[in-house]
């Protein structure tokens, strides 16, 4: 069972740090670059001093020569060490988006189809592409604010501790108080913000009560009592607005004021100092261009907090699909090429396409075992499917639409049964490897898939290395799909467009039939209700139909009387199992339920047959 516990941020941070040491030339690079940018900003500070005291005040130009050639040299270093920095620390984000990105796509590759079905193909791009970046931003910002800053802030602080340690320590004191200022301004918001949510809710359940009870409100004439009761709780709740407001807009001028104050204070104290010639004008200057100069990195660490928890939330969710179960392949017999006899022993299947998902994605039987249905939604009635299909039979599946597409998907094991098993020439499917299974196995679905690629890749996909421009070129004559491949500007090397956006409906089936024509495997699975299509498409694809469905064993989620008719047998299908199986004659003779279904075909409209 899979482990559900939330980690910590630690783990979570230590986890991270494993994808990074790989790279650790790059990141004492990084390191090296921000503890040389970092230093020369309190160098630039302690410049201010002999400037003033001794290039200024002694008219010393050889020494203001000096001092200016320092300062031209830290700005070099700084632009060279930013640089460096800079580049190191943001080829280390973006190596770990690249990194997590491949890891991530290659894990969802192999997970279960359930696990796909059961996510928004959005929210799973998402996840990989935005999530990795917001992780590598909360990476660059942190490492950068956590070294840099903090030696900035160091640094900055042993020069004022140098100055007047006295006078440092007071400077470190207001800096305390700001936080604690800005800590109980948001409790106090906080504290009334849930008062307010409170307030809403009751005037909120006076309308509720008001509009579900409309009638007994009418008849006992309670539209005077109901109004009062409303603008009683709207005033209530315009007043707990107004003082949430208040304190909001307050906020900000708290801040500037305490912030001026410590300034002025500290100000005040270091100007008597320098009137008492306890404190040089260039230490004055000195000591009050570190102090606003500490202003901007603090703001930065305390901002640091609403980064870190951002980047962990993306970090978690990144964690949270890499440590997903990958697809249990149990199976140990391979088989290079099946004769196609598939056999269905009373295998029973969740007819809800929600319900299969759920059970797929739990642990799957061992071979020959079943999966017991009570309580599970299987249906008991109708009874299980027994049916053999024998090598090159055309079975069609016909009934819920639900139920067609389950038991299409079993055959495959993207979705396991609730009961029974299913055996591919003896072999019972869990038995088998799920490469070698679906290696026997080709699809073509109503809902055609193609790649944005060209028309040669989407046909030869997944024989792509070995297929050869002639047998490529021999799949799409048998598909019919020549015809109008040869019209593309570019014949089969065009591109299909996002989705095959640039195709039409029947040209993408054909595509999807040259596909499976390519593979060559003994069983296919086709889906034929496919979109609303041309006559002369229709008539293309129906050739193309009758050529990949020939010496396969074809299992047909039936949408036509014409292909029941053609079936060898067909299978009604009911909520979880089989109501009827037999050829169409058969079934038309019993008068059963496959009878009411065919009469009540043929009396609608003939929109695609």
């Amino acid at each position: 069972m899979q482990n559900t516990q939330i980690p910590t941020r630690r783990q979570l941070c230590l986890r991270l740090i494993r994808y990074i040491a790989p790279y650790w030339d790059a990141v004492i690079l990084g390191l090296i670059s921000m503890v040389a940018m970092a230093a020369t900003e309190p160098m630039l500070v302690a410049l201010v001093q002999p400037m003033m005291d001794g290039a200024i005040a002694g008219k010393n130009l050889e020494l203001m020569q000096l001092v200016l050639l320092g300062i031209i040299s830290l700005f070099a270093v700084r632009g060279v060490a930013g640089h460096i920095g800079a580049y190191a620390v943001n080829w280390l984000g973006s190596k770990l988006v690249l990194d997590l990105q491949v890891e991530m796509f290659a894990k969802l590759l192999t997970l279960p189809a359930a696990y796909c079905a059961s996510h928004e193909s959005g929210s799973l791009v998402s996840g990989i592409t935005s999530d990795t970046e917001q992780v590598a931003r909360a990476f660059t910002d942190v490492m950068t604010v956590m070294v840099k800053d903090l030696l900035v802030i160091l640094g900055l602080l042993g020069w004022m501790l140098y100055l007047d340690w006295p006078l440092a320590l007071l400077t470190l004191l207001m800096a305390f108080a700001m936080p604690l200022i800005m800590r109980l301004v948001t409790v106090r918001l906080q504290k009334m913000a849930m008062e307010a949510q409170q307030t809403m809710g009751s005037l909120n359940q006076v309308l509720e009560d008001a509009i579900e009870n409309y009638q007994v409100v009418k008849l006992h004439g309670g539209e005077q009592y109901e109004n009062q009761r409303m603008r009683e709780q709207a005033e209530e709740a315009h007043r707990f607005a107004k003082r949430r407001m208040a304190m909001a807009s307050l906020r900000i001028p708290l801040i500037q004021i305490a912030a001026a104050g410590a300034l002025a204070i500290i100000a005040y104290v270091t100007a008597q100092q320098a009137f008492a010639d306890e404190m040089t004008a260039g230490s004055f200057a000195s000591f009050m261009a570190a102090m606003l100069m500490l202003i901007s990195p603090i703001k930065r660490i305390a901002a640091l907090k609403e980064v870190l928890r951002r980047g962990l939330g993306a970090a978690e969710s990144v964690f949270s699909l890499l440590d997903q179960e990958p697809e249990p392949d149990t199976g140990t017999i391979i088989v290079e090429r099946a004769r196609g006899e598939l056999r269905f022993e009373q295998v029973r299947f969740y007819h809800d396409q929600k319900k299969s998902i759920e059970a797929a994605s739990k642990a799957s039987p061992e071979p020959g075992g079943q999966q017991g249905i009570q309580g599970t939604g299987a249906c008991s009635t109708p009874p299980g499917i027994t049916l053999t299909i024998q090598p090159g039979e055309m079975v069609a599946l016909v009934g819920f639409s639900g139920s067609t597409a389950v038991l299409a998907n079993l055959v495959p094991r993207f979705i396991n049964p609730a009961s029974g098993k299913i055996l591919l020439d003896g072999h019972d499917l869990r038995s088998l490897k799920l490469a070698s299974l679906r290696a026997n196995i080709a699809l073509v679905s109503s809902k055609t898939t193609l790649f944005n690629d060209t028309i040669a890749a989407n046909i030869a996909y997944g024989a792509l290395g070995r297929a050869t421009e002639a047998t490529i070129t021999a799949a799409a004559q048998a598909a019919h799909a020549t015809e109008f491949i040869r019209k593309m500007p570019q014949g089969l090397q065009t591109p299909v467009g996002e989705f095959g956006v640039n195709l039409t409906g029947g040209q993408r089936l054909r595509i999807a039939i040259a596909r499976a024509l390519i593979k060559n495997s003994p069983i296919l699975i086709l889906d034929e209700a496919t979109e609303k299509i041309d006559i002369e498409s229709g008539h293309h694809i129906q050739a193309a139909l009758d050529a990949v469905v020939q010496e396969r064993t074809t299992l047909v989620i039936a949408d036509r009387l014409a292909t029941m008719e053609k079936a060898d047998r067909v299978v009604l299908l009911g909520k979880g199992g089989a109501v009827e199986i037999g050829s169409h004659r058969e079934l038309l003779a019993r008068g059963g339920a496959y009878a009411k279904l065919v009469q009540a075909l043929c009396v609608q409209p003939k929109s695609g047959s």
